[in-house]
């Protein structure tokens, strides 16, 4: 599940090359709102809780809906590129709805990958723990473009591609953080 592009869209997440030195960090995008301790969420729930979106957003054809694209934002100055969530659908003619990734992301600290996610865009027999630790909640880093940094207690450090990120039913987010403590 790739973004399909448009006007200002990118085709993949890793579009373009030059580009995938630039990394957005949560510091880099400003502080996270204070949340208390909360209950796990797909990357669904998220996205209709905290920026808006309706299920008019997700795409439903296929086994484990819904879906989003992967794209990116390309702001005015025409060098600056951010990989962002994309509304499946065109809600605004032309256009889709689009989410920054460091922006959504730093509302969180934990993701958790289910091995669906993996085999969907990948092919059968990639969601093993050989390909990536799954049903571990790992502490979300740094967003680029070659894909989430991760750290797990007993992975230590693991890069999620953003491809996965487009089954948007099988990626689990929380925060632990407490008020007042800052995030990593």
């Amino acid at each position: 599940m790739t973004a399909q592009g448009t006007g200002q869209e990118t085709g993949t997440a890793s579009d373009p090359p030059d580009l995938a030195a630039l990394a957005l960090s949560p510091a880099e995008v400003g502080p996270a709102p204070e949340h208390s301790a909360s209950e796990p969420v797909t990357l669904a729930e998220s996205l209709m809780a905290d920026a808006g979106w309706s299920p008019a957003n997700f795409g439903g054809d296929g086994p484990n809906p819904p879906y989003l694209r992967i794209g990116g934002k390309l702001w005015v100055t025409l060098t600056e590129f951010e990989p962002c969530f994309s509304s499946f659908h065109r809600d605004r003619v032309l256009f889709r709805s689009k989410v920054s990734m460091a922006d959504h992301l730093s509302r969180y600290d934990q993701i958790m990958v289910d091995p669906l996610a993996f085999e969907e865009c990948f092919g059968p027999l990639e969601g093993t723990d050989a390909t990536f630790p799954f049903g571990a909640w790992l502490t979300i880093r740094e967003v680029r473009f070659t894909g989430i940094e991760l750290l797990g207690k007993r992975h230590g450090p693991v890069v999620l591609p953003l491809e996965p990120l487009a089954v948007a039913s099988a990626v689990w987010l929380r925060n632990t953080r407490q008020p007042g403590r800052a995030p990593v």
